[in-house]
């Protein structure tokens, strides 16, 4: 994520070039489009960035890190459904907040140059180890029915988290990925109903985007994987 100790003009550029990337998108705006928003010169732009890719390197590290405030609300959340979802909301927050448009570079980057924004090592660590107690936790009290070894299910529960922010992105952020991701950690450790605070409808949104997506299509590409019809020559 940004450096916090980024100097003024440094850090107003990134700013800039970060909203202009929001509300444009990052293919459309333009070099120049980025110095006049920011009012600096290209010569100044070049001093603090190699190109306008490299406005981008330090969203390459999303932080998996918890803040003392998160630790503190996970300590004194009430159950064990809510202290499993505030270890994941911070991540979830952050792909939602830097938005579409710098999220889709991201994975392009990595698909193309691995950079290691969606490795589960290093800082990852510490928060699976807090996870697996809170799953256990949880499996103890009754509060997750799903009896499945703790290790497995939170590594499922990252891969959820991760693939849920990428059909976010796909879709360009036409449902609410937090309401998304929490029914589906929800489900997949099948908590408890009087724990829960998602039910079906909640992702009403995501299944109507679905089933509008499929219905654009054209009728023939959507032949539930049987072949087309051959036609014979007379």
């Amino acid at each position: 994520m940004p450096d916090e100790y980024d100097n003024a003009t440094k850090r107003r550029i990134r700013e800039t070039a970060t909203r202009l990337f929001y509300e444009k998108s990052f293919e459309a705006v333009t070099l120049n489009d980025i110095c006049r928003a920011s009012g600096v010169n290209k010569h100044t732009f070049y001093y603090y960035f190699k190109s306008k890719d490299d406005l981008l390197a330090s969203y390459y590290r999303f932080s998996w890190n918890l803040s003392p405030d998160q630790v503190t609300a996970i300590l004194t959340a009430d159950n064990c459904v809510d202290q499993l979802w505030l270890t994941i909301q911070g991540f979830i927050s952050q792909i939602t907040t830097v938005g579409v448009s710098i999220v889709r570079q991201i994975v392009i980057r990595n698909l193309t140059d691995d950079m290691g924004t969606f490795h589960l090592g290093g800082s990852m660590a510490e928060l699976l180890r807090l996870q697996g107690s809170i799953v256990q936790r949880g499996q103890q009290s009754g509060q997750f029915r799903n009896q499945a070894d703790a290790k497995a299910l939170i590594v499922l529960l990252q891969q959820t988290v991760v693939s849920s922010c990428m059909i976010w992105t796909v879709f360009q952020g036409k449902f609410n990925c937090e309401t998304y991701v929490r029914f589906l950690m929800e489900t997949l450790m099948e908590a408890d109903e009087s724990y829960r605070a998602t039910t079906e409808e909640s992702v009403r949104d995501f299944v109507d985007l679905l089933h509008s997506e499929a219905a654009a299509k054209p009728q023939a590409d959507r032949c539930c994987g049987h072949p087309r019809p051959q036609h014979r020559e007379g």
